[in-house]
């Protein structure tokens, strides 16, 4: 019978914690790594519904995308949305994994599943876990409207209506303070889950358009690629555990 243990191994073989940013969070953050699981949901973020999903599907363990715990707690008080998150798991007994910046850099990881998403060939690592590849040249209104498509939602677009776009920066999430490592990597276009306004400005004047696609549209993908990779090393070691993606979507 596999562990969450056991499980957390299996996750450090897809992306390992040691490669995560060092004012990160990721790894098991509740739970008890001995106990026995057998059934494992997979979500972004852990909220309400995600562990009231887990309960209904009778799993033992949660392996969300996005941390908690990010500041230190003195309390474990209900009152606020984190403590109501850590008194449900508690009480459910259900323990949580955390796979942030180490799958953010992990080859076949959030930006890795963002260019196949999108459909963007022989990209190349770069700095912060941002990708860089090719794509087939489009001008900038059929390039917007082609992420809006792929990743669902609307994409704000930066830059000059009349630019074609051939080379292709992304990184999922939260990445418009890192527009320079894009422009070094001369890319035609940066897409990634949220910009300042100011920083796409500044992308728009050196040329390169700025696409805002929306923090979870960028990092729903690698929900999907988490799951199976985890699946897929479950049955590769021939444990008895299920793998589920989670329904819950906390955006519309």
């Amino acid at each position: 019978m596999a562990t969450v243990r056991d499980i957390l191994d299996l996750l450090e073989g897809i992306a390992p914690l040691e490669t995560q940013e060092e004012w990160d969070n990721a790894g098991l953050l509740a739970g008890d790594p001995a106990a026995q699981v057998t059934r494992v949901l997979v979500a972004l973020d852990l909220t309400m519904e995600v562990v009231e999903e887990a309960e209904r599907l009778g799993a033992q363990l949660i392996v969300t995308h996005h941390p908690i715990l990010f500041r230190g707690r003195k309390n474990l008080r209900e009152d606020d949305a984190e403590g109501r998150l850590l008194a449900a798991l508690i009480r459910a007994r259900l323990a949580m994994v955390a796979m942030h910046t180490n799958f953010d850099n992990a080859e076949g990881g959030v930006n890795s599943a963002l260019c196949e998403r999108l459909g963007i060939r022989a990209s190349q690592p770069l700095e912060s876990g941002m990708r860089v590849g090719e794509i087939d040249p489009m001008p900038l209104g059929d390039f917007r409207r082609h992420v809006e498509t792929r990743l669902g939602g609307a994409v704000r677009a930066y830059g000059a209506a009349d630019k074609v776009i051939r080379r292709v920066a992304v990184l999922g999430g939260a990445g418009g303070g890192y527009a320079s490592i894009a422009l070094s990597a001369r890319a035609d276009a940066y897409v990634t889950g949220e910009f300042s306004y100011h920083a796409a400005l500044d992308c728009a004047a050196a040329g390169m358009v700025a696409l805002e696609a929306g923090h979870a549209a960028t990092e729903w993908p690698a929900v999907h690629v988490l799951r199976e990779g985890l699946q897929k090393a479950v049955d590769a070691v021939q444990y008895n555990v299920e793998t589920f993606e989670s329904a819950h979507r906390p955006f519309l």
